[in-house]
């Protein structure tokens, strides 16, 4: 087993974790907006489609995603419905304060978007079946068990580093309870899920 090709993948799934995207941010609005709470459940939710990219690399149902585009475009067309039907009530809410118990719908829900929001980018798994055999490191272990320890680490560094900036991002976030007065994170969710739904619907 190769030590150096472990920690060179670990250091570039961080940097590439770290790279600024939708997740990342999203990730520092919810905590901004609801507490590291809810951004650690996020992040649960997001680091959770990740086991799921991982299984479908190992189980070699990666190439069934090479072979037939359309299944891909199925799952961004799922996945991008969903993600505006939440960047709708997330505007309604913000212009309806009073309206608690839909608030508390959306937030119930957190988790579930987080897992949705990174599910729903079978681009993930393809990314995984062209990142993961660059950082074999066994000559001993199967290719499925390599991709299985690779999945993991990844996931495990994924999820460190959305605690770290949700726990940071709240204990930051005291200057800006101004900000959440006005609904202002409710209106930029909104608009990082309607540029991912975007993407998803819009890929090249």
């Amino acid at each position: 087993m190769e030590q150096n090709t472990i920690f060179l993948f670990i250091v570039t799934s961080v940097s590439l974790t770290l790279f600024p995207g939708p997740d990342i941010i999203y990730v520092i609005s919810t905590s901004l907006a609801k507490g590291w709470r809810k951004g650690v459940l996020f992040s649960f939710g997001l680091c959770s489609g990740l086991i799921i990219h991982t299984l479908v690399v190992v189980l070699g149902l990666g190439s069934i995603l090479k072979t037939i585009p359309q299944a891909i475009r199925i799952i961004e067309l799922l996945g991008a419905s969903y993600l505006l039907f939440l960047a709708y009530h997330l505007l309604k809410t913000s212009y309806l304060d009073k309206d608690i118990s839909l608030k508390k719908e959306i937030s119930e829900n957190i988790f579930f978007t987080g897992f949705i929001m990174n599910l729903s980018n079978p681009k993930v798994t393809l990314f995984f079946i062209s990142f993961f055999p660059g950082f074999l490191f066994s000559e001993v272990l199967s290719y499925k068990i390599q991709f299985l320890i690779l999945g993991i680490i990844f996931f495990i560094q994924a999820l460190t580093i959305f605690f770290f900036i949700s726990i940071t991002i709240d204990r930051l976030g005291e200057n800006f309870k101004f900000y959440k007065k006005k609904s202002f994170w409710s209106k930029i969710q909104a608009a990082l899920l309607l540029i991912i739904s975007i993407f998803l619907i819009y890929p090249n």
